[in-house]
C-alpha cells in the first residue's frame, strides 16, 4: 500500500500537507510577530532586529535566564494533537476503479502562549492583549486552515515561569498563560499497488410478472389493479406476452 497524504493549503517542507503542526506553530509566531510589529515605540514593539525588539516572541524553551534579563518574552508551546474519529473508518470516498480511499477526520490541539514579564500587570495586559486580538482577526487565522480559533480561549491567571526559564527562576518573573485551542483537517489518500482495477460489472434481474390486468373480490366490490412494465433508467424491458391465465418470469442480463 501506498500512502498519499494530502490536505487544503500549499504544499511545501514545511507546509500543511507535510508538517501541519510545525505549519500552525509557525502561523502564531508570525501572527503575534506582525501584531507586537505594528505598535508603536515604548510599547514592546517587535522587530526582526534583535537590537531594536523590545519584546521577544519564540518557540524556543526553555529560555535562558540572562535573555528574560533584557526583555518580556512570548514563548509558544503546540499542545497534544487528538484526532476526533467523526465517522466510522473515517471514509470521505472511495474509487471503485482503482481502489484508492480517501479518508478525513478533525484534529483538535491547543496553542498554548506563554507571557514572561517583569510585573504581573504587565503579564496580564499582555495575556489580555494577545487573546482579544487572535479573536477580533480570527477570520484571518481560519484562512490558514484552522477552524473554531478564537472561540474558547483561556486567559490564565499569574503564576511562577516554572521551567520556561533555565537555571535558577527569577523570583520578578511573572507568567500568564493565553490558551488557544483549534481544529484542522486532515485528510490521507490510500491507494492499492497493483490492484485489480474494475472494468466491468454483469447484473442478473429476475421477477415474475402478473397477468397484465389483476382483479380483486373484496365482498361485492372489484378492483383491477394495472402493473406496469418493469424499467431501468426508465426504458422498458422487454417482457413476453402474458395473459390473466398465466404468470411468466422474466430474467434480464444487464452489462455495464
Amino acid at each position: 500500500m501506498s500512502n498519499e497524504q494530502v490536505a487544503s493549503g500549499y504544499l511545501d517542507e514545511q507546509g500543511l500537507g507535510e508538517d501541519p503542526l510545525t505549519y500552525f506553530t509557525r502561523v502564531f509566531l508570525l501572527f503575534l510577530q506582525g501584531l507586537f510589529n505594528d505598535l508603536p515605540e515604548g510599547s514592546y514593539r517587535w522587530s526582526d532586529d534583535e537590537r531594536l525588539a523590545e519584546i521577544a516572541i519564540t518557540d524556543q524553551v526553555p529560555i535562558p535566564r540572562e535573555r528574560t534579563d533584557q526583555k518580556p518574552h512570548i514563548v509558544s508551546m503546540l499542545g497534544p494533537a487528538q484526532f476526533s474519529n467523526l465517522s466510522l473508518d473515517q471514509m470521505r470516498k472511495l474509487d471503485w476503479k482503482t481502489g484508492e480511499k480517501e479518508r478525513t477526520d478533525l484534529i483538535a490541539c491547543t496553542m498554548t502562549l506563554n507571557c514572561l514579564f517583569k510585573n504581573g500587570v504587565e503579564a496580564r495586559k499582555m495575556g489580555f492583549f494577545v487573546a482579544s486580538h487572535i479573536r477580533t482577526f480570527k477570520t484571518l487565522l481560519q484562512r490558514t486552515g484552522m477552524h473554531k480559533v478564537g472561540d474558547d480561549l483561556v486567559v490564565g491567571p499569574e503564576s511562577p515561569p516554572g521551567t520556561l526559564v533555565s537555571g535558577e527562576p527569577d523570583p520578578e518573573l511573572v507568567l500568564v498563560v493565553v490558551q488557544v485551542p483549534f481544529f484542522f483537517q486532515w485528510t490521507a489518500r490510500d491507494r492499492p499497488i497493483n490492484a485489480a482495477l474494475l472494468r466491468s460489472i454483469e447484473l442478473r434481474l429476475q421477477s415474475a410478472l402478473l397477468p397484465a390486468a389483476a382483479t380483486t373480490t373484496a365482498g361485492s366490490v372489484e378492483a383491477r389493479t394495472a402493473l406496469r412494465s418493469p424499467t431501468i433508467r426508465g426504458r422498458a424491458i422487454n417482457q413476453p406476452s402474458v395473459s390473466r391465465e398465466r404468470v411468466g418470469e422474466i430474467t434480464q442480463k444487464v452489462k455495464t
